[in-house]
């Protein structure tokens, strides 16, 4: 203790007194604030639960609903440098971040939906001008039954000819 420039007995009792005293504030104020946060009074006992709260605790699966009504619960769900940020976000702010990515999630399927619709549009051909009828340039004048052999349906189109133009059999 004479580090800290105490010398005698009874100037070692008052500075323990001292310190005992600190802690015992800082743990009364630590047991009124932990007190003050952990009480809820959305807590029941699943004997006691009315069938409306047990359908709202089965619809709020993801949380999402909790989050909406719970600014502390939205924070929790954050990730720790998003929390610290959080200061500055207003809850008019926070509503329409969560109403956003609600409706960017519904519009997925329809997303989807388009994308898979043009993917699938890139097998057909691009509709492109007709080339002029000059001699070696329009393959498809000419006759290609000796080429496919059993494999050849229609003496217009080549062998795995992507679009036949079926003209041997109108």
């Amino acid at each position: 203790l004479k580090l800290f420039g105490v010398e005698g007995a009874f100037d070692c009792q008052v500075a323990v007194a001292r310190a005992m005293t600190l802690l015992r504030r800082a743990a009364a104020a630590h047991a009124r604030v932990v007190g003050a946060r952990m009480g809820s009074s959305a807590i029941v006992p699943s004997s006691q639960e009315t069938l409306s709260q047990k359908a709202w605790r089965w619809i709020d699966i993801t949380g999402f609903f909790t989050k909406w009504h719970s600014r502390r619960a939205w924070i929790l769900d954050l990730d720790p440098p998003t929390r610290a940020a959080t200061v500055m976000v207003t809850e008019y702010e926070r509503k329409l971040l969560m109403w956003l990515t609600f409706a960017n999630c519904c519009f997925i399927p329809f997303s989807m939906w388009y994308w898979y619709g043009q993917f699938t549009h890139l097998s057909s051909k691009p509709p492109i001008p007709l080339m002029p009828e000059y001699s070696y340039l329009n393959g498809r004048k000419r006759d290609f039954s000796f080429h496919g052999g059993k494999w050849n349906d229609c003496k217009e189109c080549r062998w795995l000819d992507f679009e036949c133009k079926k003209l041997c059999f109108d």
